[in-house]
């Protein structure tokens, strides 16, 4: 942890509270702040570089290629895997297509996708455009009343025309932990029994795991889960938006065709119209990656490991328990919570009959950063049973201050007549 830190005030590594020191900043799930050796590191990547790493001829360029490859390790070593597995790309969403994608051509009509009412959009939909395209079938399985999948609820849709499990190990709303080694291992030994079809190049259900916000708040391992892809986004994890990164069984990678096609990510070009790819992860990093961003990432992980995963989660749930008990002593008769886990860095609860966009806004108006609707998971509505809700999601450099001025702004709003629209009319 960073000496200067030892007291949670990780505040000051963020420029984000100096130039906003009003500002409750509550909302991480949708995307985590900076902290400045992050913002640094793109600047150096500018103000010193500044090159392609497809350019080997110079030194400078081969020194940034050095850092660019450098933070290829960085990750593979953050979450066990080969380095030559590590894809980047501009985000998770373009990952779970590119999966998608290179998985189509194997798919045959009333093949089964699985997945749950708690996915996010950029996971459910590259699965759902293969409905039309290859006529496959889409089923969802249940979660328990927390949003944990549990082997009960496999075992209810589970065939053997299942072809892949896809589901986040944290999604973004509930954000309970599931156990997604233990559920991958149930999901191959059921494969390995079942499956009997020889035209399925994988001969095993494929898991998929959208990492985008476990990332930054629990160990990630993706050997020691056997899974088979996994993905997730750099702005969620301290880093700069519009990079990405996916993982793949190397197996694997080396028979997906790339959803992108350009510069570097080929062997040979012919006249005829042939080509030839080369190995992965270069087979899918056609064209000029985000340079920059890369150096970012590098920084973000770098700073995520400084601080250490059990401390952040330690915090949190520190964090969380607190937030629940003020906010069941000070609002018990006018607020519904959905979320009350500890072990979970989300808080999704409603203000009793009132829209959650009106709450939101007017938290808005009192300097606090909340998230109100379904969180890109359009499905979720079916699981807790209301239209819409508000999102507290909390993380490092949120402190017992922020959820005493969030609860202070709730009871105004409740005290100025309940419908919280005072501040707009």
């Amino acid at each position: 942890m960073n000496k200067k830190n030892t007291n949670n005030n990780f505040k000051t590594d963020f420029p984000f509270f100096k130039n906003n020191p009003d500002l409750v900043y509550l909302d991480t799930a949708a995307s985590s702040l900076k902290p400045q050796v992050v913002i640094d590191a793109i600047k150096e990547y500018y103000e010193q570089y500044c090159i392609n790493p497809h350019s080997q001829d110079y030194q400078l360029a081969i020194k940034g290629n050095d850092i660019f490859e450098d933070t290829r390790k960085i990750i593979s070593k953050f979450i066990n895997s080969n380095e030559n597995e590590i894809v980047f790309c501009p985000s998770a969403t373009f990952a779970f297509n590119q999966i998608a994608y290179g998985l189509e051509k194997y798919l045959q009509e009333n093949d089964e996708i699985l997945l749950t009412n708690l996915e996010h959009s950029s996971l459910l939909l590259p699965f759902y455009r293969l409905i039309k395209t290859k006529k496959i079938k889409i089923k969802f399985f249940e979660t328990n009343n927390q949003g944990v999948i549990t082997i009960e609820n496999l075992k209810k849709v589970l065939t053997p025309k299942t072809r892949i499990v896809a589901f986040a190990n944290i999604n973004n709303s509930l954000a309970i932990e599931n156990n997604t080694e233990k559920l991958t291992n149930f999901i191959k030994d059921y494969g390995q029994k079942y499956l009997k079809n020889n035209d399925w190049v994988f001969k095993n259900i494929l898991v998929i795991i959208d990492g985008t916000q476990s990332i930054a708040h629990t160990k990630t391992d993706v050997k020691k889960w056997n899974i088979d892809f996994f993905a997730f986004s750099g702005h969620k994890v301290f880093g700069p938006t519009g990079i990405g990164v996916f993982w793949g069984k190397n197996e694997w990678l080396n028979i997906l065709e790339p959803l992108i096609l350009g510069g570097g990510m080929n062997d040979c070009i012919e006249t005829n119209g042939r080509f030839s790819l080369l190995a992965s992860p270069t087979r899918f990093e056609g064209g000029t990656q985000n340079i920059a961003g890369v150096f970012g990432l590098g920084a973000a992980i770098k700073y995520l490991l400084s601080i250490g995963m059990e401390n952040i989660k330690n915090h949190q749930i520190s964090l969380k328990k607190y937030a629940l008990q003020q906010l069941t002593k000070h609002l018990s008769n006018n607020i519904e919570i959905y979320s009350d886990n500890i072990n979970s860095s989300n808080i999704i609860f409603n203000i009793k009959n009132v829209f959650a966009q009106d709450v939101a806004n007017f938290l808005g108006t009192q300097n606090i950063c909340v998230r109100s609707g379904t969180y890109c998971a359009k499905l979720l509505s079916n699981t807790l049973n209301t239209s819409a809700t508000i999102r507290v999601s909390l993380y490092i450099y949120n402190c017992k201050k922020d959820i005493d001025l969030l609860v202070t702004a709730l009871k105004k709003g409740i005290n100025e007549g309940g419908d919280f629209l005072n501040e707009f009319f």
